[in-house]
Formats: structure tokens, C-alpha cells, sequence
């Protein structure tokens, strides 16, 4: 089936964007309105699922231990970035051993990245890793630079963060952070069917409406293709090119 609507990586969205992005949507599809569009079922069934969304969204913004965890992931993210800013430090340093040092660990962010941009699970474990290596293979350079206590630093913020973690999801499933896992799902899924229903209309009948609607829905779906290009640097040893009809 031809795709007349680019795709976004839903996934990829904290809840608070994805939910943004969402609102967005409702308010292009109540503008065209979802008769004139030919999803009226899966379009109140959107809303209702939205409505479910926006409640458990309220109750996570309460909710202490999400407090708790962005304060812990901000800590990390500044040890981290502490690290990034004393490498170029040493790569501008006029002491030719501290210099090669830093050049020598250079290569070590480039394989990790920029950590401080990843979801939450994906930083634990990166962290985890980084500071492996520092202190594998790379701690004559760490101990040239005098690295170790901003490492130790970092270690402590992770810990510290999963632990957090760990408590959270040990916690009931009832909580509205788990619910939302669903809720993103369902919703997801919802989307995606009024898209292909829309898509499918236009394959068998032809419809003006549905692709003038498709070229605003597509312009703000680059939008966000772009806030997530922006956040996840391209790495030259490990590029990929993003397809533009990337699924859900």
C-alpha cells in the first residue's frame, strides 16, 4: 500500500512530547473533522484512550519517586558532561603526555556517544560500560589525567539512579507510569490503524482531503523527526541513514 504519511518513531518520544504530539493530532483531526477523514470509530476510540492518558500523566507528575529519578538522572547527566568537558580540556593541554592521553580516550566517547541523551535504560547500561573501560584498558590515560574522582562521581550518580530504578519497578503494577507502558501501546496501535484507513481510502477512492490533511500532519511529524535527529548524535563509525517511513 502506498504510505501517504510519513512515520515517526513514537517509541523514541518522552511521555510529555509523545503526548504533545498527540494533542497536536487531535486538533488537525477535529479541524478536518474524522467524518470528512473516514476514521469516526477509530477516531473516538483515539479520544477515549487520550482521555486515559492524560490522567495517568497527572498522576505521574505527582508522583514523588519520578521526581526522585529525573533529579537522579540529572545528576549523572552533569557527572557525564563534567568528563566530556575535562577531555577537551586535555586535548588542548600544553603538556604533551596529558595531551595524548586525552587523544588516547577520545576514542572511547566516540564509541559511547553522547550518554546523556539516552532513555534511561540505555544510560544505566552505557554508564556501566563506559566506566569498565576507563578503568580497563584506558586507566594509565585516566590515571595521567587524574580522571578518577569525576569517574568515581559518575559511578555513584548511576548507582544511586538504578537503584531509584529498581525500587520503582519493584513497586505495584498499578502505578500510572506502568499503565502508561499499556496506554502508549493502545494508542499507539490506534494511531497507526487511522492512518492506514486513511491510506486505504485514498488507494481505492481518491481523496483530497485526507492528503491535503496528510501534508500538515506530515510537516509536524518532521518536526519531531527532527527533535529526535537532533537528540541522538550521529556517530561517522556506526552511521545509519533514517528511512522516512520508519514503523511505530
Amino acid at each position: 500500500m502506498k504510505r501517504i504519511f510519513l512515520r515517526l518513531d513514537l517509541n523514541r518520544l518522552h511521555n510529555e512530547e509523545w503526548f504533545n504530539f498527540f494533542i497536536e493530532y487531535k486538533g488537525f483531526v477535529l479541524f478536518v473533522t474524522a467524518a470528512v477523514l473516514g476514521i469516526d470509530t477509530l477516531f473516538t476510540k483515539f479520544l477515549q484512550l487520550l482521555q486515559k492518558v492524560e490522567e495517568a500523566l497527572e498522576q505521574i507528575r505527582k508522583s514523588p519517586i519520578t521526581d526522585d529519578l529525573a533529579m537522579l538522572d540529572h545528576r549523572r547527566d552533569n557527572a557525564f558532561r563534567m568528563l566530556k568537558t575535562a577531555l577537551k580540556f586535555g586535548m588542548s593541554s600544553p603538556d604533551a603526555e596529558q595531551k595524548n592521553a586525552a587523544k588516547k580516550l577520545e576514542s572511547v566517547f566516540k564509541h559511547y556517544g553522547n550518554l546523556a541523551l539516552k532513555s534511561y535504560d540505555d544510560e544505566t547500561a552505557g554508564i556501566i560500560n563506559f566506566i569498565q573501560d576507563l578503568r580497563g584498558e584506558y586507566a594509565p590515560y585516566v590515571q595521567i589525567l587524574n580522571w578518577t574522582p569525576m569517574i568515581n562521581d559518575l559511578e555513584f550518580a548511576n548507582n544511586a539512579f538504578e537503584t531509584a530504578m529498581m525500587q520503582r519497578t519493584a513497586q505495584s503494577a498499578n502505578r500510572p507510569d506502568f499503565k502508561m507502558a499499556g496506554l502508549r501501546r493502545d494508542i499507539n496501535r490506534c494511531y497507526l490503524d487511522m492512518l492506514e484507513n486513511m491510506e486505504a481510502q485514498v488507494l481505492l477512492h481518491g481523496g483530497d482531503d485526507i492528503e491535503e490533511f496528510a501534508k500538515t500532519l506530515n510537516a509536524n511529524i518532521e518536526r519531531y523527526k527532527n527533535t529526535l535527529a537532533r537528540r541522538k548524535p550521529v556517530n561517522k563509525d556506526t552511521e545509519t541513514k533514517d528511512e522516512e517511513d520508519s514503523t511505530i
